[in-house]
């Protein structure tokens, strides 16, 4: 018999112990069973209305006209979304030029970089835009932004994703996303998420649903002085321009952590470390070894989504706090850098949202067309530089 320092015996204390942790894994086998086959059960209900919240795995007719420039009719569609403008531009993943925007606080441009996940044999043979660059790479995608600003930016700055509306979400599907969501915790300190506040009970404003980080989430940085040649998002070489977290993560941390964004430098990112495991043109995260594939529709995240990067103003600018603990992410804490729409072609928004989201700024561009800039403007792409009215966040 096993014998401890007190002369009790421990076979019984770790027979004990074995129990309840047997008892604590038999719960989260029925908790996972249980989101399993509630997962399936809205699979199936949804499987009998109408095909519009399922993706195929061949091109599907529900892809937009819009098809891209090198004849790939599925692609990410991206839009600029307010504060930032012109409105009413459509952009597209793998275009040959990034899309440009502009607000009160900076301008700049995006470009998303996304592998034809929707075509085996372009994916195959590399037969795409930018694949000199992807098609080596395990990432599915790549996200590139650059900025100027008018005035020095106050606050912590986030990077991440915003979904459109508060979806309801389930007991379930929050005690297993809790589960995911303390282990990015421990793993990326100052992560902030949110499942968003429900209108219905909610007083005051209330907080998009969204997953954001410190801004060292980034992969690239590229900080280019006044004065000097500012990269090209497109370039070919664009990879080995600046500092990146691959070639040295604690100088890319140390970067970051003292990066200060103000008038006078171009700052350029590029953001690609969980590109990876989601395949945003079929709308799913594919499996992964013992993990399925999940429908990113399925499990609450509908197009459309924002990419999104906001100062979150010091708390001596909030109003309307509800309590000591109210530290909530609301559109009237930010000041946003960044916010660009995204959806899969395949999966588009309803049309009626889809139409509110190309809705052009009227007032924004017959300001330029009183300045006699629009020509200008449209040959060069870019529109700069003019004041407007912020308009309400969609």
């Amino acid at each position: 018999m096993v014998i401890d320092t007190n002369g009790q015996g421990l076979v019984g204390r770790v027979t004990f112990i074995q129990q309840w942790c047997s008892a604590i894994v038999t719960i989260e086998l029925i908790v996972l069973l249980l989101w399993v086959v509630s997962k399936a059960y809205r699979s199936i209900v949804s499987g009998k209305k109408a095909d519009k919240g399922r993706l195929d795995e061949t091109p599907s007719e529900k892809a937009s006209e819009f098809g891209d420039e090198y004849g790939v009719p599925e692609h990410i569609v991206l839009v600029n979304a307010a504060p930032l403008r012109p409105k009413g531009v459509r952009h597209h993943s793998n275009a040959s030029q990034p899309a440009h925007f502009d607000s009160d606080t900076c301008h700049g441009s995006y470009i998303m970089l996304h592998k034809p996940t929707a075509d085996e044999e372009r994916m195959e043979t590399g037969d795409y835009p930018h694949a000199d660059h992807m098609h080596d790479r395990r990432r599915l995608w790549e996200f590139r932004c650059q900025f100027n600003f008018r005035h020095k930016v106050e606050g912590d700055i986030y990077f991440g994703c915003e979904q459109d509306k508060y979806v309801p979400v389930s007991a379930v599907e929050r005690y297993l996303g809790s589960t995911v969501t303390s282990m990015l915790r421990r793993a990326a300190k100052g992560m902030y998420q949110s499942h968003g506040d429900d209108p219905a009970s909610t007083e005051g404003e209330c907080e998009r649903p969204g997953i954001v980080f410190p801004l060292w989430v980034m992969d690239q940085l590229i900080v280019t002085p006044d004065g000097d040649d500012v990269p090209s998002l497109v370039d070919p070489d664009f990879h080995t321009f600046g500092m990146t977290k691959s070639h040295d993560r604690k100088a890319m941390r140390v970067q970051m952590d003292n990066l200060q964004m103000s008038p006078g430098q171009t700052y350029t990112f590029s953001f690609w470390c969980i590109g990876q495991f989601i395949d945003a043109i079929h709308w799913k995260a594919p499996s992964r070894g013992l993990i399925p594939e999940t429908r990113l529709n399925e499990v609450g995240t509908n197009p459309p989504c924002y990419f999104v990067m906001y100062a979150f103003k010091p708390k001596d600018q909030w109003r309307s706090v509800q309590g000591s603990h109210d530290n909530r992410h609301l559109d009237s804490r930010k000041n946003y850098l960044l916010r660009a729409g995204f959806w899969s072609s395949l999966l588009p928004p309803s049309p009626q949202r889809e139409k509110e989201l190309m809705a052009k700024d009227h007032d924004y561009q017959e300001k330029l067309v009183g300045q006699g800039s629009l020509r200008r403007a449209a040959r060069s792409g870019c529109f700069c530089g003019m004041d407007f009215m912020k308009p309400k966040l969609l």
